[in-house]
């Protein structure tokens, strides 16, 4: 590097330069160097300078600096970046590292040794400059001073070119300190007998005024302390006004000083004259006086307790940094004063305590609330209240229990009081008497009460969050014992207090101040179940409710404050899982986490006072409340209507119907209020209320949708279609749910996908539109707002990250197959010969045209991003399938496998006409294998979606361009026993006659299979054949048989055999007649499906007989069912004549039955008038003419409103961290429970598996159905949980099996489900006319 540019570059750095520049960035920093107070402080604000002071780059010292870097430092810079440019070097290790090799460069270049030197050189020589010209300075300030004020006195450094100026002073210009002294040990004796209150006042004002030129480290380090400190508590006393008011002035400026120890001092020191004053120098006013603030003796009071009150809410902030003495020595001075109590003169009134006085200051104890925020300083004050200062807390229990009792009685005072401190309380100023308009200058003796309750309850309040707060109840008042619930009793006893205000919040209001309280606590999950979990509490809290509901004769009913308030208290218990149970089954209930049908809950009492208000059938003798209050109430019902536990208790009350009919008359109601009328007072008001009351309706009817069972209750209302258009509005500006609920609507929205009419109102409103193309705009358009400073980088996941909550979004659209029917049913597909870019898919039709059957060139160049664009709908495509029934329509009806495998036969070497291996057809091989095979975790193999590590063979799966599939993807199936062949169910069952099947025999059964199931199957030879289901049929068949004679049981009327024989003879129920007839297309792929998989299984043959057989009785099951629905007219496809999907519970039983197809349907034919057959045989209930038309209407199937719904209850209950990942992730289990259920577990249980769930559901009791399905997500927790936290659980639960779980090893769980549950869901299930 060139030596003479760098060196030429420091000819402008002089001394003469420096000076002038040091000089004025010194004369600027005299505020600041000031008020560090030492010189630990004074160096650490230099070294910092650059940071904390804004103007540091103005200063023409560093000017200067600057100038002379760029000067001399410049060219090499520059000669840097040119060596960097000409080298060609990429930045591949990241900008930040290339800037540290280039400084480093410089910092190791001669040119800044060179400048670093000579800079030291000249700052200093200006530093010695400065220095002897305040030398000079100094000593002729001394000479002068020696004159005035005489020998003794040493003074700091004044910087003679520093502002003389008091104005930045700490302790005020009264001090008239100009600069810091530095006694010595005679000088603070001098002082301290100064100070001595045997001293003229003007003495000891000015030895206070020198006391105050010393820096507070200097006056605490002294050994004349303990005078000092005597001093200054004795001038704190003293009558004279300016003498005490220099001293409090003084313990301000101390609290300044950085050292804890001086805090800690100067602190204690203040605390121990105010309990003098109150221990030594009699009464400080009395509550029958009250107290005038603009008293000298109050006014000085006061300001010595706001010092001390100011210091208590700054001081934990820094005290954990502070030794332990420190936190215990400040807490207890402060504990020992508030506890103190002056002596009541005989025959006088109650005199003013301390609390009373820091009440005044300040009102809702916040010094306590941050003493008691940390687990640091929160264990000192309770341990030092539990051992020493008790009588604190027993004092404010007393006074708050007092208080409580004497406002019983209905009286104006208490409104008299409140209002008066809604006005500002005391004047902030630093001269209280100097009080401006609106100032209070007097608090009477009621209103000093009143302040002491608020504090006591705030700090009583702040102690019930903890545990260790709580040990201190029960305590003993006036020879009782008050325990928390009492105390609480008492404090909500307040709520209910006549008050003139009909706004909720009036500020300082007994029933304000208690329900932010009652909120606080209920927020503490651990505090809620100790304090307001308990019976007594809440029934106190609604007794204003049920005076309402239950009017008495004479008593004035509550107001709308007081049930505003209340109903805020009640949405905080509905908000956590703890007091939810509390409100729906009361206190028992709660603590044995058993559901209690208890009437009396409040539940009960507020869903009745809901619904009675929405339909204005309350008790005349009050005016009906308003809309408010109404709608507070609704909205906590809707609370616990959200939830599958609070609907089960809450749904007989028709809340739904009644919110659906007071929206109908608000919708008129506005429809009227905003038409143009004649200008008149008020009227916008109203409208306006009309309107948020509208909206607010609109929004309670759409949070039934929250759980299955409330779906169909909103179906059931009419108004689906508005509440999905208005939950659009507020989800396309992503607003929350509510106030306590942390997600948006994506569970919501899932929950309405999941049924037929919720597809139907999705597609009405437009949501499907906007889904499809903001899913386009982010795969093929990118979008217009993001500023692009840098290519976008190739995606190197299937779906890249700005793609996966649409993809998301679609899977949880398209997850059932009642919403994929009618969003695609009869559906054809444009295919047209050419597609332009801004060619758009506004459905879910044209997203599979345009991203799935992606078979032509014209698609193909229509595409931006070709490849990754297929892959997310080959994604999409794979999910889908996994639905069967799905799979079956997309097959049918766009020919799928064809166009997969067409364009699998395009993708070829020219050469050798192999395959090609790239990510499209990995991706369409995946899809080809999953919807060719059929099969649980072991029965089929599937290939991966990515290639292996193994460089010489990355894929070994062999691609295929045509069906049938390689041999190498099918597992090597051998039949498994699936129990003992001389088992105790086979022998049961051989000694049973059939005279002997009644419920004895049932019991008998049930225990016989569960042993068996419950051992360890033994595994048979490997060409074994599946002759151990004929056991599994055999029980089946008698246990039918059995159930059929149990009333319970038989809930559909019986077939007459002979009237069915007779029906057969005609055209349509012949033989003959049902052999003309033909299957519909997803039912013949069905067929081959089924038998695929049998034959597969080694259960049947692949013959064109067996074909025949099972498609002959899918017709007659087919005519049976016909002659047991209703014709509907309705708008939603999937009720439009015959079961659209295919009947996997007849195929399932086919191939148990090893393809006998007679013996097949006579058990059908019995089967179909028991319970289990609603819910395990999917198309028996399909337009039933069983069930009420509303139901049917409603293309909800009992598997999703009842089964999935309780589910979803359980889980809750039972494994709740698998309940809360699902709602995380956006998915909910009844989703995925009705598509397990719907395909009897066809691609995700073995063979086994499946027949021992049927056979479970049917012998031990449809229930077990529920119980299954929970036994089985609880299986999957550890995978749940994972895959949510990956963000595919959709995916997850969708396309893979349920590998290792097994019914018998489960059963001991499914049976304590039934122990606990089988009460509220068996009846639920069987009451199929009234969900």
């Amino acid at each position: 590097m060139s030596t003479p540019a760098s060196s030429s570059g420091m000819s402008s750095l002089k001394a003469q330069d420096v000076l002038p520049a040091l000089r004025q960035m010194m004369k600027n920093l005299e505020p600041n160097i000031r008020a560090s107070g030492s010189m630990d402080a004074a160096e650490d604000l230099m070294l910092h300078l650059e940071e904390r002071d804004p103007s540091f780059h103005r200063y023409e010292f560093v000017k200067l600096i600057r100038s002379n870097i760029e000067e001399s430092l410049g060219p090499l810079m520059d000669e840097e970046i040119e060596k960097y440019a000409r080298s060609g070097q990429a930045y591949d290790t990241g900008q930040d590292t290339v800037v540290q090799t280039m400084v480093a460069h410089l910092v190791n270049s001669p040119a800044y040794s060179n400048l670093t030197q000579q800079l030291m050189v000249e700052t200093k020589s200006a530093v010695d400059n400065l220095t002897r010209e305040f030398q000079e300075e100094q000593e002729a300030q001394q000479a002068l001073e020696s004159r005035v004020e005489g020998p003794g006195f040493r003074r700091a450094p004044s910087f003679g070119y520093l502002s003389q100026s008091s104005d930045n002073d700490s302790c005020g210009s009264s001090l008239n300190n100009s600069d810091f002294m530095f006694p010595n040990q005679k000088e603070f004796e001098q002082i301290g007998e100064k100070m001595d209150q045997r001293q003229p006042v003007e003495t000891r004002i000015e030895a206070i005024e020198q006391l105050g030129r010393i820096p507070p480290t200097e006056v605490l380090s002294s050994d004349n302390w303990s005078q000092l400190k005597k001093g200054l508590m004795d001038a704190l006393g003293d009558a004279n006004e300016q003498l005490a008011d220099k001293s409090l002035k003084l313990h301000a400026r101390m609290f300044s000083s950085s050292q804890h120890s001086m805090n800690r001092e100067v602190y204690t020191s203040l605390v121990e004259h105010l309990n003098m004053q109150f221990t030594y120098k009699g009464q400080k006013g009395d509550l029958k006086t009250g107290l005038d603030v603009t008293s000298p003796s109050a006014c000085r009071l006061l300001r010595r307790f706001r010092l001390m009150n100011e210091f208590m809410c700054v001081v934990p902030s820094y005290w954990i940094r502070c030794p332990d003495k420190f936190l215990e020595e400040v807490i207890d001075s402060t504990l020992y004063l508030l506890h103190t109590h002056p002596t009541k003169a005989l025959g006088g009134a109650e005199p003013l305590t301390p609390v009373h006085y820091l009440a005044m200051l300040d009102k809702k104890a916040g010094w306590f609330k941050k003493w008691m925020h940390g687990n640091y300083s929160r264990t000192v004050v309770l341990r030092m209240l539990k051992e020493k200062y008790r009588a604190l807390i027993d004092n404010a229990v007393k006074k708050s229990l007092e208080f409580c009792e004497s406002r019983k009685q209905p009286h104006s005072l208490l409104d008299e009081v409140t209002s008066a401190l809604q006005r500002e309380s005391i004047s902030t100023d630093s001269q209280l008497p100097n009080v401006g308009e609106g100032k209070r200058t007097t608090y009477a003796g009621p209103e000093l009460e009143y302040i002491y309750f608020i504090h006591s309850l705030c700090m009583l309040g702040r102690m019930l969050l903890y545990s260790k707060g709580r040990a201190f109840f029960p305590i003993k008042v006036k020879d009782k014992e008050v325990k928390v619930t009492d105390l609480l009793v008492s404090f909500v006893q307040l709520l209910s207090l006549p008050n003139q205000s009909t706004r909720p919040y009036t500020g300082l209001d007994a029933a304000s101040l208690v329900a932010d309280v009652l909120k606080m606590i209920a927020g503490c999950e651990a505090a809620l179940v100790e304090c307001l979990c308990k019976d007594a509490v809440v029934s106190v809290l609604l007794e204003p409710v049920k005076a309402r509901l239950m009017p008495t004769k004479g008593k004035k009913a509550a107001g709308e404050a007081t049930l505003l308030h209340i109903a805020d208290i009640l949405s905080c218990l509905a908000s956590s899982q703890t007091g939810r149970r509390m409100l729906l089954y009361g206190e028992a209930g709660n603590k044995a986490g058993k559901p209690n049908r208890n009437i009396s809950t409040a539940a009960h009492t507020i869903v009745e006072f809901a619904t009675r208000a929405l339909s204005s059938t309350l008790p005349s003798e009050e005016s009906s409340p308003s809309y408010e209050v109404v709608g507070a109430y609704v909205f906590v019902c809707r609370q616990l209507y959200s939830t599958c536990e609070g609907l089960s208790v809450m749904h007989s009350y028709k809340l739904h119907a009644c919110i659906a009919e007071a929206w109908r008359m608000a919708s008129h109601e506005a429809d009227i209020a905003t038409t143009p009328l004649p200008a008149v007072e008020g009227d916008q008001t109203d409208s306006r209320r009309v309107l948020l009351w509208e909206e607010s309706l609109i929004d309670n009817l759409l949070n039934f949708a929250a759980t299955p069972k409330g779906l169909l209750l909103l179906q059931q209302t009419g108004h689906i279609n508005e509440c999905v258009d208005y939950m659009y509005a507020r989800y396309a500006k992503k607003l929350q749910v509510s106030k306590h609920e942390k997600f948006g609507y994506g569970v919501m929205v899932t929950q309405v996908a999941a049924t037929a009419p919720g597809m139907v109102a999705l597609q009405s409103t437009g949501f499907i539109k906007a889904l499809v193309n903001e899913l386009w705009t982010q795969l093929e358009c990118g979008r217009d707002d993001v500023r692009v400073i840098r290519p976008t980088p190739i995606p190197v996941d299937p779906i890249d990250r700005t793609a996966h909550k649409s993809f998301t979004a679609v899977l949880n659209l398209l997850s059932s197959f009642p919403a994929v029917y009618e969003a695609l049913a009869e559906q054809k597909l444009q295919n047209a010969e050419s597609y332009t870019f801004r060619d758009m898919p506004n459905d879910m039709g044209g997203l599979i045209e345009r991203l799935i059957l992606v078979d032509t060139p014209a698609k193909m160049h229509a595409l931006f991003n070709y490849e990754q664009s297929h892959t997310f709908g080959l994604r999409v495509l794979s999910v889908m399938c996994s639905c069967l029934d799905t799979f079956l329509l997309l097959e049918t009806q766009y020919k799928v496998q064809e166009s997969l495998l067409g364009c699998q036969a395009e993708n070829v070497k020219e050469e050798s006409n192999e395959l090609i291996i790239d990510a499209l057809s990995v991706e369409r091989n995946h899809v080809l294998v999953r919807t060719y095979l059929i099969g649980g975790p072991s029965e089929r193999k599937l290939p991966p979606r990515v290639l292996l590590e193994d460089g010489r063979d990355p894929y070994p799966f062999p691609l295929f361009s045509s069906f049938p599939i390689p041999k190498s993807y099918p597992t090597t199936m051998a039949g498994r026993s699936a129990m003992k062949q001389d088992s105790e169910l086979s022998r049961y069952l051989s000694q049973t006659k059939t005279a002997e099947k009644n419920q004895a025999w049932l019991d008998g059964c049930r225990k016989a299979f569960c042993k068996v199931l419950t051992s360890k199957p033994d595994l048979a030879k490997a060409n074994e054949d599946w002759k151990e289901l004929t056991v599994l049929v055999d029980m089946l068949e008698k246990v039918v048989q059995g159930q059929i004679k149990v009333q319970e049981e038989t809930i559909f009327p019986k077939v007459d055999y002979k009237v069915m024989a007779r029906d057969r003879r005609d055209v349509h129920g012949s033989d003959k007649g049902l052999k003309s007839q033909s299957l519909s297309a997803v039912q013949q792929l069905g067929v081959q499906l089924t038998i695929r998989y049998g034959t597969h299984l080694n259960l049947v043959k692949n013959s064109k007989d067996t074909k025949e057989q099972l498609s002959h009785l899918l017709k007659q099951v087919r005519f049976f069912l016909r002659q047991q629905q209703r014709n509907i007219d309705c708008q939603l496809r999937l009720l439009q004549g015959e079961y659209v999907g295919h009947d996997w519970f007849t195929s399932t039983l086919f191939l148990m039955m090893m393809g006998k197809s007679e013996r097949c349907w006579n058990f059908l034919l019995k089967f179909s008038t028991l319970l289990s057959s609603g819910y395990l045989w999917m198309p028996r209930l399909h337009a039933s003419a069983h069930l009420p038309v509303p139901l049917t209407v409603s293309g909800i199937h009992p598997v999703y409103y009842c089964s999935a719904h309780y589910v979803e209850l359980i889980l809750q209950a039972e494994v709740p961290a698998v309940a809360s990942a699902f709602r995380m992730s956006g998915y909910t289990p009844s989703q995925i429970c009705q598509h397990w259920l719907r395909q009897c577990f066809w691609n995700y249980l073995d063979w086994l598996e499946i027949c021992h769930y049927l056979c479970t559901c049917i012998v031990l009791g449809v229930d077990y159905q529920v119980y299954t399905c929970v036994a089985i997500l609880r299986h999957l927790t550890h995978d749940i949980l994972q895959h949510t936290q990956n963000q595919d659980l959709q995916v997850f639960l969708k396309e893979q099996p349920i590998p290792g779980f097994r019914v018998g090893e489960h059963l001991e769980f499914m049976q304590q489900l039934e122990e606990r549950y089988r009460q509220t869901v068996q009846p639920d299930m069987r009451n199929l006319a009234k969900p």
